[in-house]
């Protein structure tokens, strides 16, 4: 499509085309259709669902809430995978003209999106620098296609705008540790190994962190093994056990401790429970 290389440079640097590419078919399980030769193409999958009756504010605001903490955390593979689980992503209907529609979908993910990119470290400069981006190309574009094929790439490049920004300039050590655990989170994760990893010692590293942060490393994994198990509790059906496992906890029992620590359920009981309050 020939507006989409015309607008190729005021797209913002941190993704190639491939990575969209990718990204998209990852998220189409691969797509159903052969030799898809324009990038453009795969956005007809891509679309977000008009809000019918059927469609609660509850599902909305768990699946917004989903993706958001894939943002914050700046975990690229896991917004991904999410997605994968959850298209098609929905939206409150605006407009009957799918042009406005997908226009002002773009509009409110990106205040969703950047706030999200915020808690995560991002500066607030950054957020409205890459969103305004995909702003100004849907509203410029008459091409509703492009309009609703923007909204990924858009998630995709402030997840990678806090994994690779966030916190970076001002407190390197903390933000390079907290990378190698986002990455590594199903592994052994301890002082010591993950010191080794950053190039000091376990007392630099604790200390280090524990000022930069506010809390101590040893909190911050557990936490972060905890976010991603609600994660999977909410948008997989895998077993607890199995869940244990991809958390990095030594036992499906000790996953079930320490979930009750920090959020007052159990799995089990997370995972069954009614939310009545949005």
């Amino acid at each position: 499509m020939s507006d989409m290389s015309e607008q190729d440079e005021a797209m913002s640097s941190l993704l190639t085309e491939q990575e969209i590419v990718d990204a998209i078919k990852y998220v189409n399980e691969g797509g159903q259709e052969e030799d898809l030769p324009q990038i453009v193409t795969y956005s007809k999958r891509m679309y977000f669902i008009a809000v019918n009756t059927h469609v609660s504010s509850r599902e909305i605001a768990e699946q917004y809430e989903g993706f958001s903490s894939f943002i914050s955390m700046g975990d690229a593979e896991g917004l991904l995978s999410f997605m994968r689980t959850n298209m098609p992503l929905m939206e409150i209907r605006t407009s009957d003209d799918p042009l406005l529609q997908g226009r002002t979908a773009v509009s409110f993910l990106a205040s969703t999106c950047s706030q999200a990119a915020r808690n995560g470290g991002l500066p607030i400069a950054r957020c409205f620098a890459i969103t305004q981006d995909y702003m100004k190309l849907a509203n410029e574009s008459q091409n509703e296609e492009l309009v609703h094929y923007l909204m990924l790439p858009m998630m995709l490049e402030l997840t990678k705008a806090v994994a690779t920004e966030a916190q970076a300039y001002t407190h390197p050590l903390s933000h390079h540790a907290m990378t190698y655990v986002r990455s590594h989170l199903s592994e052994t994760l301890d002082g010591d190994s993950v010191a080794e990893a950053c190039g000091v010692s376990r007392k630099t590293l604790c200390t280090r962190f524990k000022q930069e942060t506010g809390e101590t490393f040893a909190t911050y994994v557990r936490r972060l093994r905890i976010e991603r198990a609600q994660r999977l509790l909410d948008t997989t059906d895998l077993e607890i056990s199995q869940i244990a496992y991809q958390t990095g906890f030594s036992s499906q029992s000790h996953l079930q401790t320490v979930f009750k620590q920090l959020t007052g359920y159990t799995p089990r009981e997370w995972r069954l429970r009614e939310i009545h309050e949005i």
